[in-house]
């Protein structure tokens, strides 16, 4: 299973949603069942867009179902978005699924049909992915900031490319902090000669934008 996203509905919160995850490198997939809108975001966006219903079997090969790791439907009808991310978790197996709740009375009626993530906020879909994007390599423990920052634990593998260096030749991204590092029983609070280690567990605040800046900046493998 790959790290791909299909999104089903082009309209302004599809549309703003693909465009926001392509700026951050994800590979998309569209599914929109209006041509017009179809052309436009294909003209627009570099993403590959499919033309057809967002629950139907075939459609959802086409756009490559059996390689994505996350389904979102963002359509204008909550009943559309259930139905699509009922039919991808049941024929596909898809591990992840999400769904815009137009209502947000309908938000734990579509948890309990089986919806893995129902947000009703497009902002709050794109913090909760750039949130659990890289969870296998960097684990959040607690949100900041009303969710625009984190602490995060890292835990930095035995093949580890920077391991032996001091910290302050590796750059990082400016609203990434390292607060402490924990080798074995000890527990370093960092300095500039610091030394990174195989092994080491980080502990770092950082922006929830800049986390995947940060697993590229330590060249951490992403892992499912």
């Amino acid at each position: 299973m790959g790290k791909k996203m299909i999104i089903v509905g082009g309209g302004r919160v599809g549309y703003y949603l693909t465009r926001a995850l392509r700026e951050r490198n994800r590979e998309i997939v569209l599914i929109e069942n209006n041509k017009a809108i179809c052309k436009e975001v294909a003209n627009t966006l570099d993403v590959p867009v499919v033309w057809g219903d967002g629950s139907s079997a075939g459609v959802l090969e086409r756009a490559g179902i059996s390689e994505a790791s996350t389904f979102i439907a963002v359509t204008g009808r909550d009943e559309v978005n259930l139905i699509a991310c009922q039919t991808v978790k049941m024929l596909f197996k898809t591990p992840k699924t999400v769904a815009k709740a137009n209502n947000p009375k309908n938000v734990e009626n579509m948890k309990r049909l089986g919806v893995d993530i129902v947000i009703s906020a497009t902002d709050s879909i794109i913090r909760l992915l750039e949130r659990e994007v890289d969870h296998s390599t960097i684990k959040q423990l607690i949100p900041l900031n009303n969710g625009k920052a984190a602490v995060y634990q890292i835990d930095l593998p035995e093949d580890f490319v920077f391991s032996g260096r001091e910290l302050q030749t590796i750059t990082l991204p400016d609203s990434c902090n390292i607060v402490s590092i924990t080798r074995e029983e000890e527990l370093i609070i960092p300095r500039g000669k610091t030394k990174l280690m195989a092994g080491d567990k980080l502990l770092i605040v950082s922006a929830v934008d800049s986390s995947g800046d940060v697993r590229r900046a330590l060249r951490l493998k992403k892992v499912i």
